[in-house]
Order: C-alpha cells, then sequence, then structure tokens
C-alpha cells in the first residue's frame, strides 16, 4: 500500500492546484478514501475469469448531483439493494460495465463502502463508433478512476487521463501539448489552418491511433521541399487538407467542414498503421506515408535532447539512447528538418511529441486528449 499511497500523495496535490474550473461535485474524495479504493481496485483488477481481465470505471458521485442533469445523454440507474465494494463483488459485476460508456457510483460517505449504482453515457459514444463525433470528452466531466488491467489504474476527468499506476510506478499525462507547448507554437507557424480545425483534426488521429494500438508516427513539415533528401516516401500522394484541392475548407457550410475533417483524420489515422511515417505539412496538406527517414553519415551524432516532465520542468533521468528505432528516427530527422514536429505513437497507447527549439529537441512524453 505504501507505492498505493505515494501514488494518490503525488496525483493528489496537482490536482487540485491545477487552474480547472471545477463545481462542487468535481472535485475528488480525501486522500485517504482514494488510497483505499484504489487498493480494493488494484487487488480487483487481477481477477480474471475467461482469459480476460476486467477493466471499469467508479465515480464519487451523488444520484442527487445536478451536474448530472446538464449532460443529456447521462442516465443514472440505482441498485435496489447496494453492492459491497469489495474485490470479488466488483468482479462479478465488472461484466456489465463498459470502460467507455459508463461509471460505477460509490458511496464513500462512511464505511464499509458501497457501489450505489451505475451511471450510462452510451449514446454519445455511439455517435463517436459511427464516426458523427470528432473530439472531446463524451462521459460526464466528473474525477473517476479507471481499472485498465491486472495491476493497473488510471486517475481520470472524464475520459481524459491525468495519471497512472502501473507495477509501483505513477505516471503523470500531458493534456496541453497540442495549445501552449513549443510543439503547439510551432503547428501554428506558417500555418494558414484555423485553431479549432486544426485541433479538432489531431484529436481525432490521436483517439484513432490510440485505438487501433500499433504504433506509428507523424512528420509535420514546414514544406514539400524541406524534407527532400531527408525522407523516403514509399507512397507519396497529394492531397490538401480535408480534400479541398480547389477551395479553402473554410469556405464549406459548418456541417460539410465538420464531415470532410473527421474523414480526412480518418483516414491519415490508417496510414499510421504502414510501417514508416505520415508526412503532412504545417497546412496539414499530405504529402505521402510509408516514410524512412535518411540520416547522412555525417549527421549521425546524437541529438542535444530535453525531455519535459508533466510538470513543465526538464527531466534528466531521461536520454536519446533509452528510446528504440521510431522515437531515436523521429528526433534525428526533427533535429535536421527545423520546424518539423513529430508524433509518435507507441504499441502501449504512450504519445510523445517533439520538435526542435533553441538547438534542443524537445519532447513531451504521455500526451493524452485534453480536458475539453
Amino acid at each position: 500500500m505504501e507505492a498505493v499511497t505515494a501514488f494518490v500523495d503525488a496525483f493528489y496535490d496537482d490536482y487540485v492546484r491545477s487552474g480547472y474550473a471545477r463545481e462542487e461535485d468535481q472535485h475528488l474524495p480525501s486522500k485517504d478514501v482514494l488510497v483505499r479504493v484504489c487498493g480494493v481496485l488494484l487487488n480487483t483488477s487481477c481477477f480474471r475469469e475467461e482469459g480476460r481481465y476486467s477493466s471499469f470505471r467508479v465515480c464519487f458521485i451523488t444520484p442527487e448531483s445536478e451536474l448530472l442533469d446538464s449532460y443529456l445523454y447521462s442516465h443514472t440507474v440505482l441498485f435496489e439493494n447496494p453492492i459491497p465494494f469489495q474485490p470479488r463483488e466488483l468482479h462479478r459485476l465488472a461484466p456489465a460495465l463498459n470502460a467507455d460508456m459508463s461509471y460505477l457510483m460509490l458511496d464513500v460517505s462512511c464505511e464499509p463502502y458501497q457501489a450505489i449504482g451505475i451511471v450510462a453515457s452510451y449514446t454519445v459514444w455511439e455517435k463517436i463508433m459511427s464516426k458523427e463525433v470528432a473530439s472531446g470528452n463524451r462521459m460526464p466531466r466528473i474525477p473517476n478512476i479507471l481499472v485498465k488491467g491486472p495491476g493497473e489504474l488510471e486517475i481520470c476527468f472524464g475520459e481524459a487521463s491525468l495519471a497512472a499506476y502501473k507495477a509501483g510506478e505513477c505516471v503523470f499525462f500531458r493534456t496541453d501539448a497540442f495549445v501552449s507547448t513549443v510543439v503547439a507554437q510551432q503547428l501554428r507557424k506558417d500555418s494558414m489552418v484555423p485553431e479549432e480545425d486544426r485541433l479538432r483534426m489531431l484529436y481525432r488521429v490521436l483517439w484513432n491511433v490510440s485505438q487501433y494500438g500499433h504504433g506509428g508516427h507523424l512528420f509535420f513539415v514546414p514544406s514539400a521541399g524541406a524534407c527532400e533528401g531527408r525522407l523516403n516516401i514509399k507512397y507519396r500522394v497529394k492531397s490538401r487538407f480535408a480534400f479541398q484541392e480547389k477551395e479553402s475548407v473554410m469556405d464549406l457550410p459548418d456541417a460539410k467542414r465538420e464531415k470532410e475533417i473527421i474523414a480526412y483524420a480518418d483516414m491519415i489515422s490508417k496510414f499510421t498503421m504502414v510501417d514508416g511515417a505520415v508526412v503532412l505539412t504545417k497546412n496539414f496538406d499530405l504529402l505521402g506515408f510509408g516514410a524512412e527517414t535518411l540520416v547522412r553519415e555525417g549527421n549521425r551524432k546524437t541529438p542535444d535532447m530535453c525531455f519535459i516532465g508533466y510538470d513543465g520542468k526538464e527531466d534528466k533521468t531521461k536520454h536519446f539512447h533509452d528510446n528504440g528505432m521510431r522515437h531515436r528516427s523521429c528526433y534525428h530527422f526533427c533535429d535536421m528538418v527545423e520546424g518539423t514536429v513529430g508524433i509518435i505513437f507507441s504499441h502501449d497507447d504512450v504519445i510523445k511529441a517533439c520538435t526542435k527549439h533553441n538547438g534542443r529537441v524537445i519532447v513531451y512524453d504521455h500526451v493524452v486528449l485534453p480536458m475539453l
């Protein structure tokens, strides 16, 4: 339990200090309550049935909360008899709980804790699956704990992951990589794509590729000429942003523009499944995919690296050679072609974003969708 306590301590103060505007029902219970809840959930996560481990979310909101009334697609179902908050009971109940659609409501006002109902939010998720929604939180924006796998928990706000516990280690996630970092500044530089469309496109791709679980990477280059001799693009194509070859996407009606951006993002996402990088300009025009970086003999020096932690400070424990070939080639390319932004998707859902700034390759680790 010492590791769980350290995890809660590390996360809790940061959550309380963060600048997100919250209503009363969006606050966390006390630290000691969270420690006890996490302990039970960790034990539950290790139960297996027919080769599968449970995955579900728990929340602490009360059935009387007015906050839930503001979500059109949120419905609350209460148990006639509360369920004891115990690993064996939770394991039996877990098959009824879809982590993408529902929260299990806990009453932690007194001990022993109990599960008192389910908050279901399935309608909007159906829109996601049918490609009608591009980005943003689909579930009620309340703090919750996701049981993700054996010995693995995530503390979330809605669907946005804030911190993870795995094998005794704590990992914090960044939600600001594409809005308030040097990566965001570089993507905006010389780009004609409006901010709202840029974020909609990026978040859609991030969400899709994370679902694939395959890994991959994207390069946003300053221009087509900037990467000549630096990339071998196996599948060269030419497509302007959102397929608009003769007119600006901004000239389209809102509904059509939304659908075109979604379709374009979904296409880009699938291209990441092919070995090699997907290459786009800052205007999101597609140059090709299956790209291999070409590092010249004289440029094989290790780039000057700077890994940024979740707190905005440099993490000096991380180094260039700690990473695999996909990561190192991305860092090399960003070092060679200034103005490039690289986004790397790992098989285990870890996302990194990097660019060169003031002579160093800046890397933001554990990037996730923001709390919209």
